[in-house]
């Protein structure tokens, strides 16, 4: 994905050449869905940067792109007003060396003009994510689709799980003391009691009709839909906590496994925790590399850009520390 701000058209149609058209990208509810997931993913690395750098920029072309290029902005000030320090930048990279990586970097910018790309890690620094240069946003879309959807099914149950029945009327009198039934028991009324016999007399016209043995019988004609067996909404809520464990395990934030019923022994969570760091390790260490790389380039960012795992509370250490099994029942 492309390291700029994707309106919902242009995501509509990068959806539409790969899959049907499953998924509406302007919805209230991917948005929901895609802001959420890539906060946790914004969560997982702790930078910290100087203070004239915008962070929020900083991490969204991070992420987007793979890498973004840090600049000497007063090397190519025409006038005062143009010098901005060091920041980083959106960049593109060029080149190719001995081993098939890009050597050069180059930026654009309305508020100062880089005439020629430099030479990655001598004239500019580089800040890498990725081992291809590609961002990794598709980690949110794929996600964020996926539970657009998920919840969207679960706005379904619940409006299903609403209608139990659905009640016929054979005549208009029928139909008015339904109407009249569900009135009384809606205010509560223990005892409702309608005079069956009034109701089952029909005109001349109406006993010319063929009617259902059931309605011939009785005034009223019902269809149970049986919201017990088909009510899936507690079921759709264990897949969404499902996705969002894999989502956190895909970028490394500790979880634990959520199907297990009762216990958890250590080495369950030992072997979660392995999965969990496993991709994003190798982030970390291309991060903490080109940052060494970027303040050799600019000595002036030494103890002001760093990188580490966020720690998170997971209230499960001291549970973990004190015996052999975790009890999350």
């Amino acid at each position: 994905m492309a390291g700029i701000p994707i309106t919902s058209n242009n995501l509509n149609l990068i959806r539409g050449t790969k899959v049907p058209d499953d998924v509406c990208y302007d919805s209230v509810t991917y948005e929901y869905c895609w802001n959420s997931l890539y906060d946790r993913l914004c969560s997982r690395f702790n930078f910290k940067v100087p203070d004239h750098w915008e962070k929020d920029y900083f991490e969204f072309n991070l992420y987007a792109d793979g890498f973004v290029g840090v600049f000497d902005t007063n090397k190519y000030a025409r006038t005062a007003n143009q010098k901005y320090g060091i920041i980083p930048a959106q960049a593109t990279v060029t080149g190719i060396g001995v081993q098939y990586q890009p050597t050069k970097i180059i930026t654009a910018n309305p508020y100062f003009y880089m005439p020629a790309p430099e030479t990655i890690y001598q004239g500019a620094g580089l800040i890498k994510l990725t081992h291809n240069y590609m961002g990794v946003l598709h980690i949110v879309d794929f996600y964020a689709a996926k539970m657009a959807i998920l919840f969207s099914t679960v706005d379904q149950s619940l409006m299903n799980s609403r209608f139990a029945y659905i009640v016929g009327a054979n005549s208009p009198a029928a139909a008015a003391t339904l109407k009249a039934i569900f009135d009384q028991r809606n205010s509560g009324k223990p005892l409702i009691v309608y005079d069956s016999d009034k109701l089952n007399k029909k005109s001349d016209a109406e006993k010319k009709v063929d009617v259902a043995s059931l309605g011939a019988k009785n005034p009223f004609n019902s269809i149970d839909l049986e919201v017990g067996k088909n009510y899936i909404t507690d079921k759709l809520l264990a897949d969404y906590r499902r996705l969002l464990a894999a989502f956190d395990e895909e970028i490394g934030i500790p979880n634990n496994p959520i199907d297990k019923a009762e216990r958890l022994v250590s080495n369950e969570v030992e072997s979660n925790s392995a999965d969990t760091v496993a991709r994003s390790t190798k982030m970390l260490q291309r991060l903490q590399l080109s940052i060494k790389k970027t303040i050799e380039v600019f000595p002036d960012l030494e103890g002001k850009l760093s990188v580490e795992f966020t720690e998170y509370d997971t209230g499960a250490t001291g549970a973990k520390e004190a015996g052999k099994e975790v009890n999350y029942a």
